[in-house]
C-alpha cells in the first residue's frame, strides 16, 4: 500500500494503551477522554486517537464497527456520531463542537514468559502463550506495530531480563516500548526505558485505564502529541507510518500516578 501523503501536518493526541471496559456506552468513554485531554491541552477543538488494546476474548472494536456500519442506536448518541473510514482498522467519532476521536483497532497479548505485547493499528488473530520473539514477529506479519508496555512488577527479575535481552538484540522490523499512566511518581528508574532510548527505540505513552481507576485515570489522561500527516480516510495507517518514522515529532502529556492512588489501585486489583 502506498504511503500516506496528505498536504498538512495534524497534531493528534494519542493514547496508545486503551481498554474499553463498557462497550454498551461508548459516548461515556469519549466524553471522559475529551475531558482528560482538555485538562492538558485546553479547550480548542482537537483531534485524538485511542489505540484499543483489548484481549481476544473482548472484541470491542469489532462490536463497535458492526454497530456503526448498521447505525444501531448504541453507535449514534446525542453527543457523538460514529462513522466508518476507508480502512478496516479504524472508526471516527465526531461531536457537535468539532472534536474528532479516532478509535484504532489492536490486541493485547500475553506471552509464555507472562509479558504483555500490544499489537497496535491492526486486526490480528494471534493466540496468547507464544514466546516473546514469536509474538512480536506475528504482530508484524499481521501488519501491526508491536509495543512492549511497562507494567507493575513485569519488568523486574527474570521477566525484566527477558525484556532487556529482547531490546538488546537485533530487530527485523519496528518495535515500540510503552510507558504507563499507572506507574507511580516514585518509580522513576526503569532501566529498560534508558536502554530503549540508547537503542533509538521510541517510547509511547498510554493510560492503561483500570476498572477501579476509570473515573480518575481514564483514556486520554496519559499520552503523546504526535505531529503527522493524517489521512482522515486511513488514520490507523497514517499513525502507524508516523510512529515508525524517525523524524516524527512527539511530545508527552499527562502525569504519573500518585503513591496513594497507586497503592489503592493495587489493593483493589487483588481483591477484585
Amino acid at each position: 500500500m502506498p504511503p500516506i501523503s496528505p498536504p498538512d501536518d495534524t497534531v493528534i493526541a494519542v493514547d496508545s494503551h486503551v481498554h474499553f471496559h463498557d462497550a454498551s456506552d461508548p459516548a461515556a468513554l469519549l466524553d471522559s477522554t475529551l475531558a482528560a485531554i482538555r485538562r492538558h491541552l485546553g479547550h480548542r477543538p482537537l483531534t485524538a486517537a485511542l489505540l484499543l488494546t483489548e484481549p481476544a476474548a473482548r472484541p470491542t472494536f469489532a462490536t463497535l464497527r458492526e454497530l456503526t456500519a448498521r447505525q444501531l442506536p448504541t453507535a449514534a448518541t446525542p453527543s457523538w456520531r460514529f462513522d466508518t473510514t476507508g480502512e478496516a482498522i479504524s472508526l471516527r467519532a465526531r461531536n457537535h463542537a468539532g472534536d474528532t476521536i479516532y478509535l484504532i483497532a489492536g490486541q493485547q497479548l500475553v506471552t509464555i514468559e507472562n509479558l504483555e505485547v500490544l499489537a497496535l493499528c491492526t486486526l490480528p488473530d494471534i493466540p496468547d502463550g507464544l514466546e516473546l520473539q514469536v509474538t512480536v514477529r506475528r504482530v508484524r506479519q499481521a501488519g501491526g506495530l508491536p509495543l512492549l508496555p511497562w507494567g507493575v512488577g513485569k519488568w523486574l527479575g527474570r521477566r525484566g531480563r527477558v525484556v532487556s535481552d529482547f531490546l538488546a538484540g537485533s530487530h527485523e522490523g519496528p518495535v515500540l516500548v510503552g510507558d504507563n499512566g499507572g506507574r507511580p511518581a516514585f518509580w522513576l528508574s526503569v532501566p529498560q526505558f534508558r536502554q530503549a532510548i540508547a537503542r533509538g527505540i521510541r517510547i509511547l505513552r498510554g493510560s492503561d485505564p483500570l476498572r477501579c481507576s476509570f473515573r480518575r485515570r481514564g483514556a486520554g489522561s496519559f499520552g503523546n502529541l504526535i505531529a503527522c500527516r493524517l489521512d482522515p480516510s486511513r488514520p490507523g495507517l497514517s499513525l502507524a507510518q508516523a510512529l515508525t518514522a524517525a523524524d516524527t515529532r512527539i511530545q508527552p502529556f499527562g502525569g504519573l500516578e500518585s503513591p496513594w492512588h497507586f497503592c489503592r489501585d493495587q489493593i483493589a486489583l487483588r481483591l477484585s
